[in-house]
């Protein structure tokens, strides 16, 4: 993150006074325990005379917090990183120095589109919190912040047809999902639900549909489809378009039309690649790539670059100096302790038995549909079982581990063993009857499992990675 010229120093910079907006709003929410003592004493009629001195007082402290936020605020970028003067009677200056910047997120609220400003929270290594947030920058102050005149230009959006339909296969936006079906509830009582749901009810009894199969089919088809809708307005708003840019130094994605938002992490301080293709994805040749970066929270320095292609996939792989999936799945990889997988399925399949023993005692009609419907849970976790003994296995090659878990879903992961912060080695009594250890490596965002590996391996591991921790 640098200006132009490393030599030169960016004059210092004050956000717009379109930030006021905002600020406003946080002071008013700092003070609001004033306020709302305000409104108790306001019920009562001996405080009533001195209600409009309180208002006033309590009007004059909210908008001089904002505009002494605003107007004492100010930034610069040096050659030796970026630095920060707030305050009025008690100040403040922060230098945050380059090589410590790990992380920026930027962000672009709803109120601030039309008038193309943006807000940005910077964090720094080894921090417990961001250092600075800034609201109301223009774009050139962003880009002075960010330091983008080097940076390679941001590639083309993902099609739409592929992000939404990684938010069905990847249960992405379904969270928020059942936050606005929650939120729906609070509007039962409204006229046009009550008569949609008395519509129902005349349906249901004239036409049978509780007792006809075909009718409850296409009533869940209907359902299906609502959601659907909704998730492809929800990918609208918060996904679509989305754009990643890389360079030698940074990974940016910026994503969203409505709710747009930008995260921002350093490429060397990637903790762990993670590949995700589920079972739908496969039909239609689709994955999901997560990088987990490195930041004081870690759900702010981790994105997910959503309805890959193989060859796009590869391609982001390798500009990360890892191998792209064919040479991760070759034949060379080591596998598990074969036993491992012999007691997951003793235990998986007694709790198959248990499922159907259910459906059986249950009253659902007919029976053909009750043998059906075993007949498929039991061909699926006889594939799966086998898919996850076939398609898995780990591989070591240049200090970077490799992990592939097969099935009908499948997982790969890459993690350079330089980001390995904790090697944690469990045996239970099963584990140390059959020579097997579980393995877990731990960074700082991101955890990887090898689940039965024999205690040579597992030793073998643990002595490269205390030897690449304390060279």
């Amino acid at each position: 993150m640098q200006p132009d010229s490393a030599q030169e120093t960016s004059p210092w910079q004050r956000v717009s006074a379109w930030a006021l907006l905002p600020l406003l709003a946080k002071s008013a929410w700092e003070f609001f325990g004033l306020i709302l003592g305000g409104a108790v004493l306001s019920s009562r009629d001996k405080y009533a005379a001195y209600m409009p001195y309180v208002l006033a007082v309590l009007a004059l402290l909210v908008l001089g917090r904002a505009l002494i936020g605003w107007r004492f605020s100010r930034f610069r970028v040096t050659a030796q990183g970026i630095e920060l003067e707030k305050g009025l009677l008690h100040k403040e200056k922060l230098l945050l120095p380059q090589a410590r910047v790990q992380e920026l997120q930027v962000k672009q609220p709803i109120y601030f589109r039309p008038l193309r400003l943006y807000a940005a929270s910077l964090d720094s290594a080894g921090s417990k919190k961001q250092e600075f947030a800034l609201t109301g920058l223009s774009e050139a102050q962003l880009t002075l912040l960010q330091g983008q005149t080097t940076s390679a230009p941001a590639s083309g959006s993902t099609p739409f047809y592929r992000i939404w339909l990684a938010t069905l296969y990847n249960a992405y936006l379904w969270l928020p999902l059942a936050a606005v079906f929650g939120m729906s509830q609070q509007f039962k009582d409204a006229k046009a639900v009550q008569w949609l749901f008395d519509t129902s009810q005349v349906l249901l009894q004239q036409y049978d549909i509780q007792h006809n199969l075909l009718l409850q089919l296409f009533s869940g088809l209907m359902v299906l489809a609502l959601v659907a809708l909704v998730l492809a307005l929800m990918a609208l708003i918060w996904l679509y378009p989305q754009h990643l840019q890389r360079d030698g130094r940074k990974l940016q994605l910026t994503q969203g039309s409505v709710l747009k938002k930008s995260l921002r992490i350093s490429a060397k301080r990637v903790q762990l690649v993670q590949v995700n293709q589920p079972w739908l994805a496969r039909l239609f040749g689709h994955y999901s790539l997560m990088f987990h970066g490195f930041a004081s929270n870690q759900q702010q320095s981790k994105f997910v670059l959503l309805g890959q292609t193989a060859p796009e996939l590869d391609a982001q792989l390798q500009a990360q100096q890892l191998l792209p999936l064919p040479e991760v799945q070759s034949a060379d990889l080591q596998k598990f302790v074969p036993v491992y997988f012999r007691r997951q399925a003793w235990w998986s399949g007694l709790g198959l038995l248990v499922v159907i023993a259910l459906l059986w005692q249950s009253n659902i009609p007919p029976l053909w549909f009750k043998a059906l419907v075993s007949l498929v849970l039991s061909s699926w976790w006889l594939l799966e079982l086998w898919l996850n003994y076939r398609w898995h296995g780990y591989r070591l090659q240049d200090n970077v581990l490799y992990l592939w878990q097969g099935g009908f879903s499948r997982r790969w992961y890459m993690l350079p063993l330089t980001q390995v912060q904790q090697v944690r080695l469990q045996q239970t009594a099963f584990f140390q009857r059959h020579q097997m250890v579980r393995l877990q490596l731990q960074t700082a965002n991101g955890n990887l499992t090898l689940a039965a590996i024999p205690n040579a391996e597992a030793q073998q591991l643990y002595t490269q990675v205390l030897a690449l921790q304390y060279p």
